[in-house]
This record gives structure tokens, C-alpha cells and sequence, in this order.
């Protein structure tokens, strides 16, 4: 049988690119692959089986073809404004994308039971499909006079803008797989003893099966799989299910077996692990044929002129869509384990790199950019007896941290006001106009910068009071260590007492001053800030707002260097470095 690559390059271009894209004749043959003996148990017997990739056609799955079939041969659909589908998979996710594909049409819709997960609703969407729920037995008869399927037929009847395909008595379906799939097939592998696939519509195996024993040779074995009756993987259905199609799979089938959907799905992910990719119908057809072999032999079966019996199986479909139910069918010994799993439950919020302010950046935050004049030392450095406002909080947050400690406008000895309202209070009850958030201290803080962002420095209490910028607040935490990221307990300690300080001190809860005020977080290690403005916006996202949360990029040693050395401790910053 001769062969000749229309598309040796495989290449498409031009006007009808996309359409010569999903025409097969225009592509050469999807992959036939071999399986390594760790996947085939019968090599040593003499068994060769190949996976057919059918997950090679544009649309990754077997119902490409059909679907391009069907689409073409319809005389409604390039027309309808609605295409209807009774499917909640492979068939009207390639109906969407070969009618918008070749015409643009933008009105497929899948008619999908209310049992089907979200995160398979959510792959039709991605993919422009309509989605219509229904309720009752999922998986339907397509002659049941009040199932699914006769009502969409009844739709498309009454409503002139309807369109129903219909792949369970669509014979544009097994015929798809009857001009291509099987031709070749027939030219990859002419020794052929044994065909397997699953069986949803039927339409694949009918097709395909029919051909190959009519071109190839009427011994070839076709073996249909289905699902154990009520235990269904997603595609395949159980024989009572298939038994009345009107497909003429009855000359075509020899014989059919059954597979548990926990089997389907193991071999799926065994399949995947080798780079067979593919979805749980396919593992479901491999350990069908797997277990046809065991049943029946290999005496009777064709053989090559090496005297070796050749199977193929059909790959359907990806396993992604399907990746919460492999979870839910095996336990979790069959998966690798997840090292250092704290962080799961920990520093969960994202970070971006454009929050970490190099110092120069950090100064225009705080007062401006371009050099705006700053009524007084930017530092504060004092010596321990600092006269910062202290600000009690409870007794249950001081038994557990050190005390939350605040500094709020004048930091020179005397100017002490001992006050008892809690943190959250002084974040809240801040004007956009203040300084800072903070509450009346004995000292006006109405001639600071009325631009001056709010800072939370977490060093610890005896760092803080050596030095720091001018109305900072303290939230102090314990020391860690330099890069606690590379160790993932120091990173769950860390955020964990993190969080409890700031859920303590109210700094979690955002404020409507936030909506205007950018926020600058201080720490020793350079690694704490970042953590604390993560932490921050994210608070302010779960409740639907946005906060401006910044960090100083090397911790406050780089910060307090690059100032001393800028004179940035002087009374008036005139902007000249």
C-alpha cells in the first residue's frame, strides 16, 4: 500500500491553514508506538502491542475525527446558530473548536450531566463551549424517550436554529474512522492480529474494526472494552448501555470485556509515565486487551512472519481533564510524596518582585519622588531609652510575643504617651492626611509629611529602638536566620508567628485608608519583609480589596547604610545625593 506525505514539512499556511490542519489527508499518520516490555507482560511470549496515538490529532482526542465528519457532512450546522451535543467531553469539545476553526461558529453547546466535576465543566468553557446541565441518570440511552438525546432531537425538529449532531446514530462517526484511522493503521502495521479499544459511541471501533477486516484479513480479532455496569470511567460506557446502537458493530466485534475504573485509571497513569500519555480510557482499553490475552491465548491468534502476534490499542484521550478523579480512584501511596508538606499550609499568598524596593526607591515611597522636602530627620536614632508611644496590647498576644511597641511623630526623649488602645485601633483610626496611622500622642504629628506612607518594622524591639525611620511602627518579631527560605521549617515558623502578630495587632484586617496609602514593611533579614507584604496584599485580595504593600530588598542594614551615606538624617532633604 503507497504512501505519500502531501505535507512533508508539515507546514500550514495560507487562507485554508487551519482547515488543512484538521483534514488528516493532509497530515501524515498519527504515531504507532511500541510499548516497552515493563508495560507488555507478554513480550516474552511473542506478543508485540502498539498504542495508536489518536491524542495526535488537532484537537487531542479520538473524537476529532468524528466531529470533523459530522460537521462536514451536516447540511444545518454551518448554518445554525446553536449546535447541540449531548456530550460532556472529547465529541463537543472538538465540535467547538473545528466549527470555530473552519467557520467561525461560535455557538456549540453541551448538553451535560449536573454529576459531571468542575473542573471538567471548566475545560469546556476554556474551550468556548456552552454548557447545559441536566439532571437524572448520567449516562443515558440514546433511545430512551426521555432521555437526553430524544429531546435534543426533538429541539433540533421544533427550533429552525438548532443543530444536533447526534454521535450515537451519526453514521458520519464510524465512517470517520473507516477513511482514516484505519487506513492507517492498515499501512503501518499490515501483520495486524488483534484490535482493542473502548466503547462509547462505538463508532471508533466499528469503523476502524470494520475496515481492517475487510482490507487486511477477516482473522483479525477486534475486542471491544467496556465499563463494569456501575463503575464507570469517563468515555467508555457498560454493554447494556452500547448494546442498541444502530452502528453495525455486531459484525465487527468479536468479543467484549469489562475493566474496573480504578484498573482504567492505574494503567492510564502507567501508560503516562513512560510518555504513552493519555487519559483513563485508554488504560481502560490496554488492561482489556491485557486481559483478553490472559483469558484467551495467543495459539489461535495471527501471526507475522516472525511468528509474533501484533496488537494494537487506541489511545483516546489526556489524562489532565481527569487529574481530581485519579486522585479520588487510588490512594495516595501510588503517588510520589511531597517533601517538606508545612509549606502547604504556610506563605500560601504570591510574590512579586516589584515590591522589593531598592533604597532609593524606598525614599521616593516615603516622601516623594523627585526630591520633596522632608520636615524632619527621616532617621530616628536614639539610644535604648528611646521615648517611643508603647501601645499595650493583650495579655495573650505579650505572653506569647514580645510587646508590641509603636513610634509615632516626635521620637525625642519626653515626648511619651502612654496610651492603651490596641494596634488595630491605631491602624484604624488614621486619616489619609496623618503622617502615619497612628493615634494623638502628647507630640503633634500634623508637620510630618502629609504624603509619608505607613511603615511596620519587624525587627526585633531592641533592634528597633537603636535606629529606625521616623514613624514606624513596631511589630516586633523573633530573630531567624539569614535566608529562612532555604529552610522550610524556619519558613513555617516564621509565617506562622508572623500571622499571629499581625492578626493580634489588626494588621491583617484592611482598612479603607488602605485603599490610598501605600504601606513599606522594615525587617533584619531582608527575607521577613517580603514575607509580611505578601502576606498583607493577600489579606487585602480575600476581601476584594487592593493594598500597596512594600518591602525594603536587603532588610534595613542596606537601607540605614545608603541613608547615613545620602546624609538622609540631616533636617531637609534637598534631593542631591
Amino acid at each position: 500500500m503507497a504512501y505519500t506525505n502531501p505535507n512533508p514539512l508539515n507546514v500550514f499556511s495560507g487562507p485554508d491553514s487551519l482547515s488543512h490542519y484538521f483534514d488528516p489527508e493532509q497530515n501524515p499518520p498519527l504515531p504507532l508506538v511500541e510499548l516497552p516490555a515493563a508495560l507488555n507482560p507478554f513480550r516474552k511470549d511473542g506478543v508485540r502491542i502498539y498504542a495508536k496515538m489518536l491524542t495526535a490529532l488537532p484537537a487531542q482526542n479520538v473524537k476529532s475525527l468524528p466531529a470533523l465528519e459530522m460537521l462536514k457532512t451536516s447540511s444545518k450546522a454551518r448554518i445554525a446558530k446553536r449546535i447541540v451535543e449531548a456530550s460532556s467531553g472529547s465529541t463537543v469539545l472538538s465540535m467547538g473548536v473545528i466549527g470555530r476553526a473552519l467557520w467561525g461558529h461560535e455557538g456549540v453547546e453541551a448538553w451535560v450531566t449536573n454529576k459531571k466535576t468542575r473542573e471538567s465543566l471548566r475545560v469546556l468553557r476554556f474551550f468556548g463551549v456552552g454548557i447545559s446541565l441536566y439532571g437524572g441518570l448520567a449516562q443515558q440511552e440514546p433511545s430512551d424517550p426521555k432521555g437526553i438525546m430524544t429531546r435534543l432531537r426533538r429541539k433540533a425538529r421544533e427550533e429552525e436554529e438548532v443543530c444536533y449532531l447526534g454521535q450515537y446514530d451519526n453514521d458520519a462517526n464510524w465512517q470517520s474512522h473507516y477513511n482514516h484511522t484505519a487506513p492507517q493503521l492498515a499501512l503501518q502495521l499490515p501483520s495486524l492480529s488483534v484490535l482493542c479499544s473502548t466503547i462509547g459511541t462505538g463508532g471508533c471501533i466499528t469503523g476502524t474494526g470494520r475496515y481492517l477486516k475487510s482490507h487486511l484479513s477477516s482473522d483479525i480479532k477486534v475486542v471491544g472494552v467496556c465499563n463494569v455496569f456501575g463503575d464507570p470511567t469517563p468515555g467508555p460506557r457498560h454493554f447494556p448501555g452500547f448494546e442498541s446502537s444502530p452502528f453495525p458493530w455486531r459484525e465487527t466485534i468479536d468479543e467484549f470485556i469489562s475493566v474496573k475504573s480504578e484498573d482504567s485509571f492505574r494503567m492510564s497513569m502507567r501508560l503516562s509515565r513512560y510518555g504513552i500519555i493519555c487519559g483513563p480510557s485508554s488504560g481502560e482499553a490496554l488492561h482489556g486487551l491485557l486481559e483478553w490475552l490472559r483469558e484467551n491465548g495467543t495459539d489461535e491468534l495471527k501471526r507475522d512472519e516472525n511468528e509474533e502476534v501484533n496488537c494494537v490499542f487506541l489511545c483516546a484521550d489526556l489524562p489532565y481533564q481527569y487529574m481530581e478523579l485519579y486522585y479520588q480512584k487510588l490512594g495516595e501511596e501510588e503517588f510520589p510524596g511531597i517533601r517538606n508538606q508545612c509549606l502547604l499550609e504556610v506563605d500560601q499568598d504570591p510574590y512579586d518582585e516589584r515590591w522589593f524596593l531598592a533604597p532609593e526607591q524606598t525614599v521616593d515611597m516615603l516622601v516623594g519622588e523627585g526630591g520633596k522636602k522632608y520636615d524632619g530627620d527621616m532617621l530616628c536614632m536614639v539610644p535604648s531609652s528611646c521615648a517611643c508611644t508603647t501601645t499595650r496590647t493583650s495579655r495573650t498576644y505579650r505572653q506569647q510575643q514580645q510587646p508590641f511597641e509603636g513610634m509615632f511623630g516626635d521620637c525625642s526623649p519626653g515626648a511619651v504617651s502612654d496610651v492603651s488602645e490596641s494596634a488595630s485601633t491605631i491602624f484604624s483610626t488614621a486619616s489619609p492626611s496623618s503622617s502615619v496611622y497612628s493615634v494623638a500622642t502628647t507630640t503633634s504629628v500634623e508637620s510630618q509629611h502629609s504624603s509619608m506612607g505607613k511603615v511596620i518594622d519587624v525587627r526585633p524591639r531592641a533592634e528597633f529602638v537603636q535606629s529606625h525611620l521616623r514613624n514606624a511602627v513596631n511589630i516586633p518579631l523573633s530573630v531567624t536566620k539569614d535566608d529562612f527560605y532555604g529552610d522550610p521549617q524556619a519558613v513555617y515558623e516564621r509565617w506562622k508567628e508572623m500571622n499571629a502578630a499581625f492578626e493580634e495587632t489588626g494588621v491583617l484586617n484592611h482598612q479603607e485608608e488602605d485603599d490610598d496609602r501605600q504601606t513599606l514593611v522594615v525587617c533584619s533579614d531582608g527575607d521577613s519583609g517580603k514575607m509580611a507584604a505578601s502576606m498583607l496584599r493577600g489579606a487585602s485580595k480575600k476581601v476584594g480589596k487592593k493594598r500597596e504593600v512594600f518591602c525594603v530588598d536587603g532588610g534595613w542594614g542596606v537601607l540605614e547604610a545608603w541613608l547615613r551615606r545620602r546624609g538622609y538624617g540631616d533636617d531637609v532633604w534637598d534631593g542631591v545625593d
